[in-house]
């Protein structure tokens, strides 16, 4: 069973996965162009955590964690999706 902390780390890591894409150079063009165009409907971190809170305050619980650790993204060059 996934808990709501792996859940959350794993969407958060997804979305520093994308950036990490479509920042390599090295990569075709055509993969940094849909890494581009689905990060830009990807979740923010500020989505994430307001998601949470709202499962938290509607459902006493939820599927996420407003709660993050940085550690979960230092693989990441370019961090976090916040914008």
């Amino acid at each position: 069973m996934t808990t709501r902390d792996e859940r959350t780390r794993h969407i958060l890591q997804a979305g520093a996965f994308l950036k990490e894409l479509r920042a390599d150079t090295k990569l075709p063009k055509a993969i940094r162009r849909e890494a581009i165009r689905l990060l830009r409907h990807y979740p923010t971190v500020m989505d994430l955590r307001l998601l949470a809170e709202i499962e938290k305050s509607v459902l006493g619980c939820g599927l996420l964690t407003p709660e993050f650790d940085p550690s979960w993204i230092t693989a990441y060059k370019f961090g976090a999706h916040f914008d």
